[in-house]
């Protein structure tokens, strides 16, 4: 039971949104010991215990409910789901894309769900928000397996694993900041002592650290996560211009932007 069991216990989106935003957590600490300890005793053996345990099913939901825990906090400052704002007649969309937008999506829809009229979101805003929602649930559902449609998958990867890293964010910042201090205070020990590296690898540990509390004090912020929603969204609106099945079912609106 080796490396290669991750990729049957999980799938490519659990892989790159839930469990790559926790291992990055780890890293900081992963580094310093496997430099510390380069040949570990039995390593086939722990591999097979880890995977055992449970562990990287309790990081898989982990990296999911701690950006879920966010999501709705991101979508208000946002003001709405990107995928809602684009579909809005008071939107950001151009009103002739807009149109087409809508006429596409009625197509694909039918008549179970009939978009809103200018007038009608005007007069009810929260109704009209709930009606694109669900078709993004109906666009999202048709593009599963759709030809062409392939891009929505990886930038609904890269939008989860954005958001599970900001829910992360204060743990993995305390443990970058930890890492940092570890391999900086090793500087200042004798050779040998607690497995201290040679100079040049501990050099090249410290920029590491360093790197990566960069990585979580400065790019892993809600506007790295909205450009990856909104990238998500415009690649969701693409497909209705895509080929494929008509007249969806539209259900219970829920998913990602």
């Amino acid at each position: 039971m080796g490396h290669g069991a991750l990729f049957v216990l999980f799938d490519k989106y659990s892989r790159r949104a839930r469990l790559r935003p926790v291992l990055i957590m780890l890293l900081p600490l992963a580094l310093p010991l496997a430099a510390g300890i380069p040949v570990l005793p039995r390593t086939q053996w722990l591999w097979s215990l880890v995977l055992l345990s449970g562990l990287p099913l309790f990081a898989d939901q982990l990296g999911r409910s701690r950006g879920k825990r966010i999501e709705q906090f991101l979508f208000r400052a946002w003001g709405g789901k990107p995928s809602v704002q684009v579909l809005r007649w008071r939107g950001p969309t151009g009103r002739q894309q807009l149109g087409f937008l809508h006429a596409r999506i009625q197509e694909i829809t039918g008549p179970s769900l009939r978009l809103p009229t200018e007038q009608e979101e005007t007069a009810d805003p929260q109704r009209a928000d709930q009606i694109y929602d669900a078709a993004g649930l109906a666009l999202r559902v048709r593009a599963r397996g759709l030809p062409g449609a392939e891009l929505v998958h990886e930038q609904n990867c890269e939008y989860g694993f954005r958001r599970n890293a900001l829910g992360l964010r204060p743990y993995a910042l305390s443990v970058a900041v930890a890492g940092l201090l570890a391999v900086s205070a090793w500087m200042f020990t004798a050779p040998g002592f607690l497995g201290r590296p040679a100079l040049p690898l501990l050099i090249a540990l410290v920029v590491t650290e360093s790197l990566l509390v960069a990585f979580q004090a400065l790019l892993v912020r809600a506007r790295w996560v909205e450009s990856a929603a909104w990238a998500y969204a415009e690649r969701l609106l693409e497909t209705s211009a895509l080929p494929g099945p008509e007249v969806l079912p539209a259900g219970p609106a829920s998913g990602a932007t």
